[in-house]
């Protein structure tokens, strides 16, 4: 009996050695397998993290030229808003001073006329002779109060007589 036992113990052995050899290369293939999808799966992540990195540097840039641009934009509207503001301050502070119109009378013989009322009378007769008063670019009138009238040029061309009193 001692051979059967002897010959069967190199066989188990041997079978151990080639089922041990084949669970390590089992286990290698199986171990490799999800090292290799990892690795893949790592590199993915670390492309990722490297392009969301990159995405991030530039929101931020654009951020910061957003905010130059806004600030830019608050001090231009704050210039001109200032110089809006001073114009008009310097408007309100200095009224316009109105334009002297003096009434000038004439008196003769105990009769008197204001010399304003003296052309107005000279506009209207040259309407009523069938011209516009828009066309009136000058006028000269000529008192004569021993005559009581009153004698009007308009545009030196335009020539009339109105009452004076």
């Amino acid at each position: 009996m001692e051979k059967k036992t002897t010959a069967a113990k190199p066989v188990v052995k041997t079978t151990e050695k080639e089922a041990s050899k084949s669970a390590v290369k089992e286990t290698a293939a199986v171990k490799s397998a999800p090292a290799k999808e990892s690795v893949k799966e790592t590199a993915a992540e670390t492309k990722a993290a490297a392009v969301a990195k990159e995405v991030e540097k530039k929101v931020a840039e654009t951020k910061e030229t957003v905010k130059d641009t806004a600030k830019k934009a608050t001090e231009k509207a704050e210039a001109a808003t200032k110089t809006v503001v001073k114009k008009a301050a310097a408007k309100k502070a200095a009224p316009k001073k109105e334009e002297l119109k003096p009434e000038v009378f004439i008196q003769f013989q105990g009769q008197e006329a204001v010399v304003a009322d003296v052309i107005e009378k000279a506009k209207k007769q040259f309407e009523a002779e069938g011209h516009r008063a828009s066309s009136i670019k000058s006028i000269q009138v000529y008192l004569k109060p021993e005559e009581y009238a009153a004698y009007y040029v308009i545009n030196q061309k335009h020539a009339g007589r109105v009452d004076l009193f």
